[in-house]
């Protein structure tokens, strides 16, 4: 059967209720659901003439109380201003206190601002269920405070990826992780019209019972019961994922190379290094270099990656496959020819190269030697070993493009924000700012992407960047980071600030399964 859904709109854009706890709440439960519906029945025109409720609103009821929803669809939602939690208003409360009016406090702009309409989604509901359900449902006025209207109605969720969250029915109590929310369990609709029926009596009270009484008058709060309610845990369901195929850098021209003195160059020299390479490489080229070359785009938004200059010493050349072919060398100079770079571009990259031996930068003159082809960054690493996980860390040390953000932002987060970066045109589209910022880092992460691990540099942590943006300081890590299925196991490929010149470039780490898998379970829980 097609599931059906009740979906619940809010026209301001704010659903406004609050938490046992007096704080807010950002998503009305399905147990405050099941009331808002309860109250439309004994108030609307369900009611019969003998003032109890008709047959099928009963079972409707009923019914409700023995299948909660199995699956949710909540939107994104925030705080309308989580400045003011320390403003509140004052109102009179209509009462007599020491023959003065009693005022009350309330707190201001404590509604959350949701983003599009949430749905309570259940997999399989009977018709007649249903029918009443619409009826119930037109006549629910607002759902939570008052001053928060909603429009709910009933219909098919037809979309297969509609709930995001999914109920989890062997929960208990000390199940970890998931969302809690109440729900109702039967006998919920019989409490609630009984309390109604007792903050409303229908003898009146006599005059002298409802005299005013100064030494006695006191706000009447309504009476809330806690029965018939239940804990319900729901799960985070699988995301829809954008499909990423093929890498971000699809050729690699190798050039072996030392210091001028036979060695490797150093870890904190390598950025000036390649920076030295790429000017050389723009002044072979001459005048109209292509911009996938010098970065310089003048209309419309340069692509996620250009051509990248990477410098590899001989001990990570061993985990790759030209392990035989540079073993005169103590380290290689690799130019990344990034994925979409047109033909003719390619030739004028690989015409700039032939013949380029020397390399001068203020810390000497390296010689160079090409390989004689060009090789694949798709399968430029070896294979994992079996019975390994493969997990990656950055060479010699990676860069964040962006470190702070305001609220609830870790380090691990600018970590797979680069790696977002690299991989951005693979992945849904994302406005720009710190909505963005945070939006690819959530689809980095749906794609199982982590941090295990990170140790800052301090360091000479300014040896390490290139070109910071002013009024940022650079912050170098060495990290252990699983990229999920964001890049395949064999593939080059570099993150942060300096991938394209020197810094980030991706080295294989490969660790036995069961020690990759204790590793993501605690970094799953990392900052919580």
């Amino acid at each position: 059967m097609t599931p059906i859904a009740i979906t619940a709109r809010f026209p301001l854009g704010v659903y406004h209720g609050h938490a046992p706890d007096g704080g807010v709440d950002f998503y009305p439960s399905p147990a405050r659901l099941f009331t808002a519906l309860v109250s439309a029945a004994y108030t609307g025109p369900e009611m019969g003439s003998d003032g109890a409720l008709i047959p099928d609103v009963i079972h409707c009821l009923n019914w409700l109380e023995e299948h909660p929803p199995t699956g949710l669809k909540l939107p994104e939602a925030m705080e309308v201003d989580s400045e003011a939690r320390g403003r509140v208003a004052y109102r009179d409360t209509g009462v007599i206190e020491k023959n003065a009016p009693k005022r009350s406090s309330k707190r201001v702009s404590d509604g959350v601002a949701v983003r599009g309409p949430m749905q309570w989604i259940w997999d399989d509901m009977p018709a007649e269920v249903r029918t009443v359900l619409d009826r119930l449902c037109a006549d629910v006025p607002c759902l939570g405070e008052t001053d928060s209207p909603v429009v709910m109605e009933v219909g098919e969720a037809v979309d297969a990826k509609a709930p995001n969250w999914r109920l989890n029915p062997d929960a208990t109590p000390f199940t970890r992780g998931g969302r809690q929310f109440v729900g109702a369990a039967p006998g919920r609709a019989d409490a609630l019209a009984r309390l109604y029926a007792e903050a409303r009596p229908q003898k009146p009270p006599t005059k002298s019972a409802d005299r005013f009484k100064p030494s006695a008058d006191e706000v009447r709060l309504q009476p809330v019961s806690t029965e018939c309610l239940r804990m319900l845990q729901y799960v985070e369901a699988e995301p829809e994922r954008a499909t990423v195929s093929g890498p971000p850098w699809n050729e690699v021209v190798v050039l072996l190379a030392d210091d001028g003195s036979g060695g490797e160059i150093e870890p904190s020299r390598r950025l000036d290094w390649c920076v030295a390479f790429h000017r050389a490489l723009i002044s072979r080229i001459g005048d109209g270099a292509p911009a996938v070359v010098t970065g310089r785009y003048l209309d419309g938004a340069p692509p996620a990656n250009r051509l990248a200059i990477q410098y590899a010493p001989a001990s990570v050349l061993a985990l790759s496959t030209l392990e035989g072919s540079t073993t005169s060398a103590p380290g290689v100079f690799l130019v990344l020819l990034p994925r979409g770079i047109k033909a003719d571009e390619t030739a004028v990259v690989l015409a700039a190269l032939t013949g380029m031996t020397r390399l001068k930068s203020r810390w000497g003159v390296a010689k160079l030697r090409p390989l004689d082809e060009v090789v694949s960054a798709g399968d430029f690493w070896k294979a994992p070993g079996p019975g390994t996980s493969r997990m990656w860390s950055p060479a010699p040390v990676a860069v964040p493009e962006v470190v702070r953000q305001r609220r609830d932002w870790r380090f691990e987060d600018a970590i797979l924000l680069s790696l977002g970066f690299v991989r951005r045109e693979a992945l849904k589209s994302v406005p720009k700012g710190e909505r963005g910022y945070r939006s690819l880092v959530s689809q980095v992460r749906d794609h199982h992407a982590g941090v295990l691990g990170y140790q800052r540099i301090t360091d000479r942590p300014a040896a390490y960047a290139h070109k910071m943006p002013q009024g940022m300081m650079a912050q170098p890590y060495r990290a252990v980071i699983d990229v999920g299925d964001l890049l395949a196991d064999r593939t080059l490929a570099a993150i942060g600030q300096s991938r394209h010149l020197g810094g980030g470039l991706l080295v294989p780490v490969d660790l036995p399964l069961e020690l990759a898998q204790a590793a993501v379970r605690r970094g799953s829980h990392a900052g919580d």
